[in-house]
């Protein structure tokens, strides 16, 4: 009767675990598909050739009847902001044009602002400032173009304040980094 009483017991543990080991391992097993699903990873989409990069300073392609808002001396500091990202991003080593694999080349295009948010009289209190380049990235080697974008574009927004000229060129210089950040990207990472 002890075998007998066993018997039943067993097959009832069995029964319980299981449910419960599957239970644990799928458990497991989905834990450990989001942890390693989750996120994204970086990889450089670059040709393997490429190491290096040269930044020129891009031009000025804004036609003159569009330049009311225009800042003198943006081309430099998008050439600036851009070999920052670069350097901070470490993907590409910025060099001076003779040692490098790849050059980039671009022209300002579009440089403008658009009211965002309006009181009651209509009056603009808010800004939105757009900087528009076309650039391309060129293998230095084989006079190749790698990558080509004719309208890539940072932005970033402004409140009018008492001092609208100081507000409008922190502006400037935001919507310069972002798109010094969107275009170091656009050029390294593949998502």
């Amino acid at each position: 009767m002890v075998g007998d009483s066993s018997e039943p017991s067993v097959q009832l543990n069995e029964r319980i675990i299981n449910p419960m080991t599957r239970l644990v391992w799928s458990s497991l097993l989905i834990s450990l598909f989001f942890v390693s699903g989750c996120g994204y990873t970086q990889q450089v989409k670059l040709p393997n050739n490429i190491k290096t990069v040269a930044v020129e300073t891009f031009k000025n392609e804004i036609p003159p009847s569009e330049q009311f808002a225009y800042r003198a001396g943006l081309e430099i500091e998008l050439r600036n902001a851009i070999v920052e990202q670069f350097l901070l991003d470490g993907n590409l080593k910025v060099v001076d044009e003779s040692e490098a694999d790849a050059v980039l080349k671009g022209s300002v295009i579009s440089y403008e602002q658009e009211g965002l948010r309006f009181d009651r009289l209509e009056s603009v209190k808010e800004y939105r400032l757009f900087l528009v380049v076309k650039f391309q990235l060129i293998d230095r080697r084989t006079n190749k173009v790698i990558i080509y974008e004719p309208n890539f574009s940072g932005r970033a927004e402004f409140f009018v304040d008492r001092n609208p000229a100081t507000a409008r060129r922190s502006s400037a210089n935001s919507a310069t980094v972002d798109l010094a950040q969107s275009l170091v990207n656009r050029i390294v990472e593949e998502w």
